[in-house]
Parts: C-alpha cells; structure tokens; sequence
C-alpha cells in the first residue's frame, strides 16, 4: 500500500519486492549483501520503479521502535544463524498491529516429481530450494510458530504452500 512501510527481510535480487501488489507501493528491501542489493536495484530501475534498499542485518536494524507496519521475508530465515534474534529485533521495529509474514522451507518434503508437472520451472526452484535448505534448515510447522511466538508475536498461524514444500508463517505484533 501507498505510504506503508513494510520491510522485505533478505530482499535479495528483489524479485518479490517487485512483484504487484494489491493496493500499489512496494516495500523497503533489506539484505545484508551488497552485492545483492545492487542487483535488486538494477532490476527494479529496468522496470521503471524506485524500490528503496536498506544494507543492514536483520537482527540489528537501523530503524526506531514501531517504525514499521510490518515485514515479510521469502526464503530467509532458513538461511540465518539465528533467526530468532531477527525475529525478536523485528517485533522491536513493527509497529503495535503489524503483521509479518515468512515463506520457508517445509521439513515435510513432498516428493519432488509432482513439482514438475507444474512445469520446469517450479519444478527446477522445488529441487534447488529443497537442496539449499537441506544444507541449512527446514522447518515444521509447530517449530515455525513456537519461533514466531517466542519472539514476542501473537495470533501465529503456519499453514503449508508450494503444494506442501513451504511453510507460509504469519503473525500480529
């Protein structure tokens, strides 16, 4: 939405900061690579839009107390040390009200060739994404919410996404 300011936690080459929204406006991406972040600004100048980028981690963020709406993160949490000190530093910087929302891998793995009949494309992202996150971590959807909830959320909710390969996990501050 215009005017909201709603954080997109290890933005990455910013493909889904720059996805449409419902109501327009496009999020802060944050990312801890610089590298990355310039090549999310480089793809949001060829689409003709203005993404703002924030080189900061996500357990130390350089923003006031209830400064923001609210946070998403695709595929992020998964990859950090700890991502319950992203979490707790995130409930600090949304506001009273806010939501965030995290997609992560799911522990529960689906078998992969059901993935292809949703064409190569999803069907090569499942198997790339089923082994990145064997390398770091998945999660079950009792330890994503317990994650959420011991970070201060309430009204946590984890339901399965990407036909059983992610988790989508949400919650009010």
């Amino acid at each position: 939405m215009p005017g909201r300011r709603v954080l997109d936690v290890g933005v990455g080459p910013g493909e889904s900061s720059l996805a449409p929204r419902a109501g327009g406006g496009l999020p802060i991406g944050l990312d801890l690579s610089m590298a990355v972040l310039r090549r999310a600004a480089v793809r949001a100048r060829a689409r003709g839009l203005a993404l703002p980028l924030l080189q900061a981690d996500a357990a130390c963020l350089p923003v006031r107390t209830g400064a923001l709406d609210g946070a998403t993160g695709h595929s992020v949490l998964y990859l950090l040390d700890d991502p319950g000190a992203a979490l707790r530093e995130l409930r600090r910087a949304v506001r009273p009200g806010g939501r965030v929302a995290f997609l992560e891998p799911s522990g529960a793995r689906p078998r992969a060739w059901p993935a292809w009949r949703q064409g190569p494309r999803f069907g090569a992202s499942m198997a790339l994404w089923g082994a990145m996150s064997g390398l770091h971590r998945r999660f079950d959807a009792a330890g994503l919410a317990a994650l959420l909830a011991a970070a201060g959320f309430d009204e946590v909710r984890v339901e399965p996404a990407l036909r059983g390969f992610a988790l989508l996990g949400s919650a009010r501050r």
